[in-house]
């Protein structure tokens, strides 16, 4: 049986379970199969396009989570184009694939070799002609050649441990930033997005274009881009979903934590704003493009009477507020026997407050703990479906 067969045939198997058994790899390296089955298995919903090539070589299932997945990638892609890219930190590849539909040339650099042949041999099957692949031993930002445009991905593992702070990744970008700078027209640098966007602001000098990039709802990078042509600083929030629709805006950097005004009332209409603007602490601005009202300094919910259908955010439509006491509780709860849970600035966590309440989880209604005042309460409401554009 082929390898191709073999990986194909044990795709959906345990793993582990797998690794126990024997006789199932034939003459094969039985390693060799295993990392390639648990890689796919990891790839499956991040690389779908590349999951079902049983032609393509994974790497080692870790070089595939610090991969990014096609829709970030193909979102970076997006904000730039040229004649020849380097991608400093290269990896698994996949950044590079999709440079490479934006450039003339793109230049894949890494520091292991095993994974400059696996992207010689993958670029190969998947007919890229346009990337040439370099082994860059020591990782020395130094050794990159001459372009308009660098992209960086700094590795933020040490020794096993996971590292946040730009000077313990690999490359050390504080280090190396006035050169980068000076030798490259735009700098495309992806960090953790855990990482503090004031902070990276302070820190690297030039920034033009901060990126805050979720995927169904869920913050996956931060991305800033430097350019020596573009003056200002701007914001911009996307939300990619899972069929590759971005929904995006953008906002001056002056717009963050903006003051609002505050609601004398819960209105009909509850607005929680998206994961990208509470990372990028927008969510203000939007709430006043959208004549929204905040409920309270620390709760990051809105509200108003009458329905904005573009709010970038969850939208709700409010069926009772009340307050926590045995009888408020008895008629706001009235026929709901399961329901989702957001907490926001209130006492209790989501399975405390579930435990209380005896509601069981999902159901239409969802239901808001937080604090309106100086009252901690209840919203109960129901999700409105609106049509969004991209900003």
């Amino acid at each position: 049986m082929e390898e191709a067969d073999i990986i194909r045939q044990h795709l959906n198997d345990d793993i582990y379970a797998l690794s126990a058994k024997d006789g199932w790899y034939g003459n094969s390296d039985k390693k060799w199969l295993l990392q390639q089955i648990q890689s796919r298995q990891k790839a499956k919903s991040k690389l779908p396009s590349w999951y079902g090539n049983f032609d393509l070589l994974f790497p080692p299932p870790l070089s595939v989570e610090q991969a990014s997945s096609e829709l970030t990638a193909s979102y970076k892609a997006s904000l730039v184009a040229g004649g020849t890219l380097v991608d400093a930190t290269g990896g698994m590849g996949v950044d590079s694939s999709f440079f490479a539909r934006r450039f003339q040339k793109v230049v894949y650099m890494e520091m292991q070799p095993n994974l400059v042949e696996l992207v010689r041999h993958n670029f190969g099957t998947l007919g890229i002609p346009n990337v040439e692949a370099r082994l860059n031993p020591d990782g020395s930002i130094g050794n990159l050649p001459d372009a308009d445009y660098v992209f960086l991905d700094p590795s933020r593992r040490e020794a096993g441990r996971r590292v946040f702070l730009l000077e313990e990744c690999t490359p050390d970008l504080l280090s190396w930033w006035p050169q980068l700078t000076a030798r490259y027209e735009t700098v495309l640098v992806k960090l953790s997005p855990m990482y503090d966007i004031t902070s990276a602001v302070q820190a690297l000098d030039g920034i033009a274009e901060i990126h805050v990039v979720a995927v169904a709802g869920e913050v996956k990078e931060l991305l800033l881009l430097a350019n020596r042509e573009k003056a200002g600083l701007t914001v911009t929030c996307a939300d990619i979903a899972r069929d590759g629709t971005v929904r995006k805006a953008t906002f001056p950097y002056d717009d963050r934590n903006r003051s609002i005004g505050y609601a004398r009332e819960v209105g009909r209409y509850l607005y929680e704003p998206a994961a990208p603007l509470m990372k990028a602490e927008v969510m203000n601005a939007e709430a006043a493009r959208c004549g929204l009202e905040k409920l309270h300094p620390h709760s990051h919910l809105y509200t108003t009477s009458v329905l904005v259908p573009d709010f970038f955010g969850r939208t709700f439509e409010v069926e009772a507020t009340f307050g926590m006491g045995k009888a408020d509780l008895k008629v706001g709860l009235q026929g709901v026997a399961k329901a989702d849970i957001t907490v926001r600035n209130f006492p209790m966590g989501e399975a405390e407050l579930r435990k209380r309440l005896k509601l069981g989880a999902g159901g239409e209604i969802t239901l808001f703990a937080t604090t309106f005042g100086k009252k901690h309460i209840l919203i109960r409401a129901h999700k409105v479906t609106t049509k969004t554009t991209e900003k």
